[in-house]
């Protein structure tokens, strides 16, 4: 499964560490976070929750919320 994830603020320097946090999360594939459009691409397996996703990136000093 993928989701994308809008993330509001995030930055070139930042996009790199929300990347390694969400790949923490069991059960992420992969990531791409684009600082350019503030997106995330998420693949994942049915175990992963998208708020759970959602949680990594608000814990990290972000909003984000599904497209």
């Amino acid at each position: 499964m993928r989701t994308f994830l809008k993330i509001d603020g995030v930055t070139e320097g930042a996009s790199l560490a929300l990347a390694r946090a969400l790949m923490a999360v069991e059960g992420v594939v992969d990531v791409e976070v684009s600082a350019d459009d503030g997106i995330a691409s998420v693949l994942y397996d049915v175990r992963v929750e998208v708020p759970a996703l959602i949680a990594v990136i608000k814990h990290a000093g972000y909003d984000a919320r599904p497209l």
